[in-house]
């Protein structure tokens, strides 16, 4: 019987090995989006993505099939319906989360504001304030646009062609979209078109895999390490963009990832030369049971790995990128379960709102990159002032809720006026200025909901800005 049992086990392991290997992935790409993606002359995907993609799954030696999609909007299309289970190039941002996982970021691009070279009136980002803007729909562009500019008339394009076509045409005054697709087709259209002396964002591009499809992340992750220590993403960067690199490697994560790499070959080894060399070893009952024993404890091993790599992830979903505060995803689950204990229990909370006063003018002034500097010591400072038992929570740009568990809004006044002070004091991030935020307070009521809680400390928040910020108003 015991035969039996490790005949079955090896059996199983093999089938699930075989049914892996031979799985077919589906590869999600658009028609026309270059140097990304296209359907070159004879027929073919092609592209700096597909060219990457290939490399990362032949290193990964995975299956796969390219799918082909006529605009982003289809590829979100597909996602949603489960018909597609990777895109092999897209922007790494927070509002895409809920719906992919990523890998490691393969590369970036900044996206760029541009102009007329004849606009002699449009120079920086303040100047784009009550323009007209070309925008292509669900693009980062507008994303960012929406976030970071309140006062300005968008006009919307199928695609980055009619985008030109209507700055060239004066149907707009600027127009906003990633720097090398608009490089890219540089020699087709006329040189008088400019980008603004300063980029809007930076953004990280890496592959997207839907979550169910977790377990390939680490293998992705593991491949596209491989492609960078070979030189051979900085050779496709190369060829596509005509620069050497788009991501760079500090010296300590150069020397980790070669000695990863290294370790790995000589495991390899090793593991080659004892199966080689090993001798038979279904001889005897013992020797049997003992080979059963080692199986199963490296099957609990890898068990245990699967579960702590699902906890990963699972943070992952719910920490803010920039922040790693927790975000609005886990926040969603977080005021419902305490409002639940609130009904049933009477375990009251308290719920505050605040936001960094005049961000806009940070961002505009400073820079995007130290506005995120801003946030991240905010974050930090605000995390060493509050409990273990509290939770904070980034719901927007620079928006922020912290949930006071099982204190009263009499308890916690104080301590929320203590941090209002301590950020104004401590938070020296800019030179000869002086950061503060405005807050509103409140304390979970009777027959409360998620969106009554919020409207309440919203409007407190809203009267604490009218009143001259830098303060807490309390309900």
């Amino acid at each position: 019987m015991k035969k039996l049992f490790f005949i079955f086990i090896l059996f199983s392991f093999s089938v699930f090995v075989f049914a892996q290997e031979q799985r077919v992935y589906k590869v999600v790409i658009r028609s026309d989006w270059k140097p990304y993606y296209f359907i070159n002359e004879e027929g073919k995907p092609d592209g700096y993505a597909v060219e990457l993609f290939e490399h990362i799954a032949k290193e990964a030696k995975i299956r796969f099939e390219f799918v082909i999609a006529a605009n982003f909007q289809e590829i979100i299309q597909l996602l949603n319906e489960g018909k597609v289970d990777i895109v092999p190039n897209i922007s790494i941002v927070s509002h895409r989360e809920a719906l992919l996982l990523f890998t490691q970021p393969t590369d970036n691009f900044m996206v760029n504001i541009y102009k007329h070279e004849t606009s002699k009136n449009i120079n920086t980002l303040n100047d784009i304030e009550n323009r007209k803007i070309g925008l292509v729909s669900n693009n980062i562009c507008a994303k960012l646009i929406d976030q970071n500019y309140t006062y300005v008339q968008k006009t919307y394009y199928v695609d980055y062609k009619s985008l030109i076509e209507g700055l060239l045409n004066k149907e707009v005054d600027v127009f906003c979209y990633p720097k090398p697709l608009i490089e890219f087709v540089n020699g087709k259209h006329p040189s008088s078109i400019v980008p603004l002396n300063k980029s809007l964002q930076e953004i990280k591009r890496g592959v997207g895999i839907i979550k169910s499809n977790f377990d390939l992340l680490p293998h992705l992750d593991e491949a596209i390490t491989n492609l960078k220590l070979t030189g051979k993403l900085d050779a496709l960067q190369e060829k596509w963009f005509k620069e050497k690199k788009y991501i760079e490697l500090s010296l300590s994560e150069t020397i980790f990832l070669v000695v990863s790499f290294f370790g790995i070959l000589l495991t390899s080894a090793i593991m080659a030369i004892y199966f080689i060399h090993k001798k038979k070893w279904l001889l005897t009952n013992a020797m049997l049971e003992k080979e059963v024993e080692k199986q199963t404890l490296r099957y609990k091993e890898q068990n245990k790995k699967l579960e702590q790599l699902q906890e990963k992830l699972k943070q992952q979903l719910n920490k803010d990128t920039l922040t790693n505060v927790y975000n609005r995803t886990f926040y969603n689950q977080k005021i419902q379960e305490m409002l639940s204990l609130y009904q049933r229990h009477n375990m009251v909370f308290s719920f505050l709102i605040f936001d960094i006063d005049d961000f806009k003018y940070i961002n505009d002034n400073y820079g995007h990159s130290v506005g995120d500097h801003v946030l991240v010591e905010l974050c930090t400072l605000v995390q060493k002032q509050i409990r273990l038992t509290d939770y904070l929570f980034r719901v927007g740009g620079e928006e922020f809720i912290v949930l006071f568990s099982n204190t009263s809004q009499k308890e916690i006044r104080d301590a929320v006026e203590k941090l209002r002070l301590t950020i104004e004091k401590e938070l020296n991030v800019l030179e000869n200025r002086i950061i503060t935020v405005s807050m509103g307070l409140t304390q979970v009521q009777a027959q409360d909901t998620q969106e009554s809680i919020f409207n309440r400390a919203d409007e407190l928040l809203y009267e604490a800005k009218k009143k001259g910020k830098n303060q807490v108003i309390v309900s």
